[in-house]
This record gives C-alpha cells, sequence and structure tokens, in this order.
C-alpha cells in the first residue's frame, strides 16, 4: 500500500476529532439534531483550520445511512464513499478551476436529479470567491430557492471577496485559527501512534510557526520526520523551515541591551551566511521583543505566549534589561526596517544598519517623565552669563565674566575700553558674534585663532601654522575692516588687527598637568574649564536630563571613557 501522509491519514471521521472549531460543531450538531440543516452553508478562515473537512464530515451525517445523525458510523457504504471521494452524491468542486458561467449552468441542471443513494445531494464548492461575477449572477436563484434534495457548502480563505448577495443566502461560520497547544497535543497524538524520536522543543516550534494551522503542523511534522535520521530535535525544524534559533534572539536582544554593536553584527553576519532571510530575522526579533513587553507588564498575560515554562522564564529575566518604552522603540524600529528590507536589494543592510542604531541609542525615558522634566527646566532662571569660547583662555589667565552684547535699551550705555589682553580675551567670542551673521566665513576662519598680545591698540591674533590659509584670507582688506568694526562696537575704541603664526597646536596654550589632565591655566584642567563656560541653562538642562554635551568627556563617575549621546 502507498505512503499516505499524515494530513490525510490523521483527518478528523466525526465532529469530535475536529480540533479549535467547538463554536462551530456545536451548532452544526445542534442543527443535526433538531432537524434545522439550512440548504447553504459558508465557511469562512485561514488555510489548514478544517473547513473541507468539517464540510465532508457534515455531508456523510447528512447522507449515512443512519442518518441523518450527529456521529455518522464510518461503516456503512456511503460513508466509506464520502471518505474515499467517490461518492456520486457528494460532488467536491473546485471554485478556482471551475469559476466560469458555463460550469454553474450545468450545476444548475443536475441540481433537478434526485441523490443515487443517500438522503440529500450535496455540494461543497472550495475556494468559492474565485468564481467569476457571472458565474455567482447564475447561481443565485438556485442557491435561494434549491431542491429540498440539495445543500451547498461553500469554502473559502477570502470571504470578502463573496458578493453581498451569495452571503446573505447562506448560514456562514467563520473557522478560527488553532491555538499553538491544540496542535501540539494533536501532533503528540501522532508521535505516539507513530513511534517517532522527537523533543518537545521541536513539536513546540511545528506548533508555533504552523501559524493557527493544523494541516501545516502536520505536514511539517512528516517532513522533519524524512529530514532527520535519529531523534528530531529543535535545531532540526529550525533548519527546515528557515526560521531563527530563540538562542539567537535572545543574543541579538542582549547584544542591544549591552550596547555591543560588534557582537550584533556579528550574529547577523553568521546567520546570512547560513541562508537565513533578513526578513525572518527581523520578525522573529519582534516577536520576541513582543513576549518580552508581555512578561514585563504582568505574570497574568504569560498564556498569551506560544511558549514553554522555561522559555517564558528567560524572557522575565531579560525583560528586566530593559523599560516598556525601550521595547517600544526597538519594535517601532525593527517594524520599519522591514519596509526598508522590501525596497532594499541587499537585505542585510537595512538590518545591520537598524542593529547599529539600536546598540548605540541612549535610554528612553516615558513621555510624561520628560514632561515633568521639562517642567522643572522651565522655572529654571539663572542670571544670564557670557559664553565665552574656550579657545579665548591662555596661560596663566582666569578671565572675567562680560555680558554678550545686550538689546538696545533707551539709555545707551557706552562699553568700557579694556584694559588690556585679559579683557579683551573675556569678550573674544562677542567679536566672532558680532560678525557671524555679517560674513559668517569669515567667523568661522577667526573663531579659530586667539588673541595673542595688545600692543599700541594693535591687536595680533595668532594662528597655529597649519592653518596659515586662514590668515591669509583675514588679512585682505575687506575682512580686515570687517574685524576691526567688530573690534571697536565690542570694546568702544580703536583697535588696529594683525595676524601672526604661532607654534602651538590651536589657540589654547597648554601645560602639562600632574592629574594626567591638560592644564589651561590657573590650574585649572580642560574639564573643569568647559563646565565654567557652560551657559547656566544649559547645565541646568544637563544636570535634569542626566546629560552631557556631545564630543567632551563625561564628569567623573566612574565611567571617564563613555561619553553620553548629545
Amino acid at each position: 500500500m502507498s505512503y499516505i501522509v499524515f494530513a490525510r491519514k490523521y483527518r478528523p471521521q466525526t465532529f469530535d476529532d475536529i480540533v479549535g472549531q467547538s463554536h462551530i460543531t456545536t451548532t452544526l450538531k445542534n442543527a443535526i439534531s433538531q432537524n434545522r440543516v439550512a440548504h447553504a452553508y459558508l465557511f469562512a478562515g485561514p488555510r489548514g483550520v478544517g473547513k473541507t473537512t468539517t464540510a465532508r464530515i457534515l455531508a456523510k451525517a447528512l447522507d449515512c445511512e443512519k442518518g441523518p445523525i450527529i456521529k455518522p458510523c464510518n461503516n456503512c457504504a456511503s460513508c466509506k464513499e464520502i471518505t474515499l471521494g467517490t461518492s456520486l452524491d457528494i460532488l467536491e468542486i473546485d471554485g478556482a478551476s471551475n469559476r466560469g458561467i458555463d460550469e454553474i449552468r450545468n450545476l444548475r441542471e443536475n441540481v433537478k436529479f434526485a441523490p443515487s443513494k443517500g438522503h440529500f445531494k450535496i455540494y461543497i464548492i472550495d475556494e468559492v470567491h474565485m468564481l467569476t461575477a457571472e458565474a455567482f449572477n447564475a447561481l443565485l436563484k438556485t442557491l435561494e430557492e434549491p431542491p429540498e434534495h440539495v445543500k451547498f457548502i461553500f469554502a473559502t480563505t477570502q470571504a470578502h471577496k463573496v458578493p453581498q448577495t451569495i452571503l446573505s443566502r447562506c448560514q456562514r461560520f467563520d473557522f478560527r485559527r488553532i491555538p499553538s497547544k491544540d496542535i501540539l497535543e494533536n501532533l503528540k497524538k501522532i508521535v505516539k501512534t507513530e513511534n517517532l524520536k522527537i523533543e518537545e522543543d521541536a513539536l513546540e516550534l511545528i506548533a508555533k510557526y504552523s501559524d493557527g494551522g493544523m494541516r501545516d503542523a502536520q505536514v511539517t511534522l512528516d517532513q522533519v520526520t524524512s529530514f532527520a535520521k535519529d531523534k528530531i530535535k529543535a535545531t532540526d525544524v529550525s533548519q527546515l523551515l528557515g526560521v531563527v534559533d530563540d538562542e539567537i534572539l535572545f543574543g541579538l536582544s542582549e547584544a542591544i541591551s549591552g550596547k555591543d554593536p560588534v557582537s550584533a553584527l556579528r550574529i547577523i553576519d553568521r546567520l546570512i551566511n547560513e541562508g537565513k532571510d533578513a526578513g525572518q530575522v527581523v520578525l522573529g526579533l519582534i516577536e520576541h521583543f513582543r513576549n518580552i513587553s508581555i512578561v514585563k507588564i504582568s505574570k497574568d498575560l504569560d498564556p498569551l505566549i506560544d511558549a514553554g515554562e522555561e522559555k517564558i522564564k528567560e524572557y522575565r529575566a531579560q525583560s528586566k534589561e530593559f523599560t516598556i518604552e525601550e521595547i517600544l522603540y526597538i519594535i517601532y524600529t525593527l517594524s520599519n526596517t522591514i519596509d526598508f528590507i522590501r525596497k532594499s536589494n541587499i537585505a542585510r543592510i537595512p538590518l545591520e544598519a537598524a542593529m547599529i542604531k539600536l546598540t548605540r541609542t541612549g535610554s528612553t525615558l516615558p513621555m510624561d517623565e520628560v514632561m515633568k522634566k521639562l517642567d522643572i527646566l522651565s522655572q529654571v532662571r539663572p542670571a544670564q552669563q557670557p559664553l565665552v569660547h574656550p579657545q579665548t583662555r591662555v596661560e596663566g589667565h582666569k578671565p572675567e565674566a562680560k555680558a554678550l552684547a545686550q538689546p538696545e535699551r533707551s539709555e545707551t550705555v557706552k562699553p568700557a575700553a579694556p584694559s588690556g589682553i585679559s579683557e579683551l580675551l573675556s569678550s573674544w567670542q562677542n567679536v566672532i558674534n558680532y560678525i557671524m551673521p555679517k560674513k559668517i566665513s569669515i567667523a568661522s576662519y577667526l573663531q579659530e585663532g586667539y588673541p595673542l598680545s595688545l600692543e599700541s591698540n594693535t591687536l595680533t591674533i595668532g594662528f597655529p601654522k597649519a592653518l596659515q590659509f586662514h590668515k591669509e584670507v583675514l588679512e585682505s582688506t575687506d575682512n580686515k575692516r570687517l574685524i576691526e568694526e567688530a573690534l571697536k562696537v565690542v570694546t568702544g575704541i580703536e583697535l588696529r588687527a594683525a595676524f601672526a603664526l604661532t607654534e602651538s597646536g590651536n589657540g589654547l596654550r597648554r601645560n602639562g598637568s600632574s592629574s594626567g589632565e591638560e592644564d589651561y591655566g590657573d590650574g585649572m584642567t580642560g574639564q573643569e574649564i568647559e563646565e565654567k563656560n557652560v551657559d547656566p541653562i544649559v547645565r541646568a538642562a544637563l544636570d535634569v536630563f542626566g546629560g552631557d554635551i556631545a564630543g567632551r568627556p563625561t564628569r567623573p563617575n566612574g565611567n571617564a571613557n563613555k561619553r553620553r549621546p548629545g
């Protein structure tokens, strides 16, 4: 005898054998027992959940020699013929192959004839939504008032494509996806009957990726039985289905929580080299973080996860590494990555980009906490102090605070002339700010220099030798005139500008510091200088949000080598 696949061998033969559709089987059994069987039914739902099987069992229950009966005997000639598909009274029609008006006209002619053996002539039309509009119209009259000996059972995976005129003439039953636990129990029965050697984790994986379809699960079990010679393991199922192992998903999520892009990229490279689809990896990660979010919200939601107790414990342990806001951000980013993968010819690039983004992102605050911090910040009103560029500091000098240019008032106050290079240093950023809106390129060049000396109303501005081009540009007549104009506005006196090249690498003269940091004069380190020159409002924002300015070391806290994102 030829081999019979599991999906056919273990197909339900009674209503009680159907798994996960009790809301339908109960109604049909009651209709049979009360002699209230309708003339037309529409079975709608996803693939592999039992639509055609239920239609055959209903036909068998109606045409059984002992029927109509709730539980067909499966022993009489009629039941056996229906099981084998050879009954002349049960006509199964493929809607995709017989979708034209001519086939429906033939059906209308044949319904007039009485059944040959059974009590009813039953038409089962699979994928009925494939019929043409003309075919549906030709069926309407017959469907509404068929002969008493005729029953129609339609099955479809896309009920929305069936015209309302057809739907209104049928009793509709919506089949549900079968829960994974029910599929798992069915697979265990098959394994026991077939005496197969397979790990429970492998069965759980088959049930999980069957997407609620019993037939898909049975076909996969049949296939993996041929794939693995010895005891079937979860890795065998993963390799067969092309899915990503949970171990890999936990590794990627651990890389995200640990801000480790190197490990994440190495894992992705291994997956791609093994032939895994980048889109499937992203979908697996989305489901992985969905499970993490569920266990983080409440223990009462554990039944919503298709996993065993040990796996749920792993989810709960990893959920401690993330906040809900971070999990939602990760899911949102991964969802956008799916769209990028569909548009890209190289699918691994969007995946790698997403992992780099997620492993380098700072912590995510809840919106209500952000609003609270903004409220705190809005109450901070420190006295405004001058914003002095760090490059205006020189050895042995501790500049005094100078206010930035204030809006004009009714009473004009003439700025005091600088008493020396020290006071001019404290106003240097104001000179640059004056030039900025007039000629931004000159302000940018000038910002690379620093006041070197002040003699006989001539201010010498120094530049490192590497910036000779800056010096030459600023020495042009127009540019020099603009700088001298700015000096007069800021200082209140007429100063001539001169330019010189220095040995220093930049505008700051740095001394060695025994503490390991560079000394900028007055025994102050670069960290202290920057702290001193941060605007009070900016400093308040940094304190409230626990941040730091990008591009500089964080405050000493044991993580001196780490930098916060700006």
